[in-house]
Order: C-alpha cells, then structure tokens, then sequence
C-alpha cells in the first residue's frame, strides 16, 4: 500500500496569494534559481531577524538559520534554509543548492563536523545531524514540496542526489540579543 502525503494546501497555514504563487512559479526558471544561489544568502544574514529578510519576505515559509563549523576554516558558517518537521522529531533540511550541480558548502561540514547550532524564531539549539534514510526522505519531500513547490524541480535538475539531514536537539536555550 503506498503512503498517503498531505496536500499542499494542508501542509500550509493558509492558502497562497499572488505574490507567493508568482514566486513559486520563478523559482522553477533556471534563472531565478541562479540568481537567487548567488544573492539570497547575503542579503538574508545582513537583514536576518528583520522583516526584509529575503527569505521571509512576503512568504509563509518555515526558516531556520543553521551554523556549521567550516571543515577546512574551522570558522562558524550561518545559512538560511527552509526546514520540515520530521516525523522522529527533529528538523529535516535538505542541501538542494538550488537544484545546482554541487552540495552546498554547508552540507559538507555537517558531514565532517555534525555538531551544529540552529535557530528557530527565538530558539537557539545545539543539534546533531544525521543524513535521512532513504525511506525517510522519500518521507519529507513531500513535505518540503508543500511549502517549498520549486523543491520539486530542484531534485530534477539537479545532476546529483540531493542529501538530506535531520538535525535532533542536544538542548534548548533562549535567545538573548545584545
């Protein structure tokens, strides 16, 4: 018997307005793809936390800001990425790059180093990852594709599997801003 996913439309808080679905739409061009891969991640970790984060912007998207330690730098690396809830509990995130032909950077150190911080609104945790089975992922896209839909065309065009992790909380903290 094959498993039953939600509909987009359940897996969202609320249906999507022209500006998302317009998006969502772009998002399938191979040109958007490559302009958003060379620009969002900038922007959005200069504006991080301000509601002019590209990320956020006019979209109804779960984020999370994952920090990774660097495996050649040592250095601490912050991306934005969208993130599924999964089923075991812990957040899923998959490293598309956009459907482009590499890993992304970050995707690499958690496979060196899987101790990583992630925050969630004002949640900051200590996680750990792991890469998702294969029943697991097959699991979660369904998911991803529900509030993400040029996920799907991600895993199309791009040349590579595209890995996922799952990143289990060690502990929990309250953010404090300086």
């Amino acid at each position: 018997m094959s498993p039953r996913y939600p509909t987009r439309t359940r897996l969202r808080s609320h249906p999507m307005g022209p500006y998302q679905r317009t998006l969502t739409k772009l998002s399938r061009t191979s040109a958007l793809r490559w302009v958003l891969s060379k620009t969002i991640t900038p922007l959005d970790l200069r504006l991080k936390g301000s509601r002019f984060a590209p990320s956020r912007f006019g979209l109804d998207v779960p984020l999370c800001y994952l920090t990774t330690t660097g495996r050649s730098s040592g250095e601490q690396r912050t991306v934005p990425l969208l993130f599924v809830v999964a089923p075991s509990g812990g957040r899923a995130v998959a490293a598309t790059n956009f459907g482009r032909e590499s890993h992304p950077g970050w995707a690499f150190n958690l496979e060196a180093e899987p101790s990583a911080t992630l925050v969630v609104e004002d949640e900051v945790m200590s996680v750990h990852a792991r890469m998702a089975s294969d029943e697991e992922a097959a699991e979660l896209w369904p998911l991803f594709d529900g509030i993400w839909p040029g996920y799907e065309s991600y895993r199309e065009n791009a040349p590579r599997a595209i890995k996922m992790f799952i990143l289990s909380s060690q502990n929990r903290e309250e953010r404090t801003e300086d």
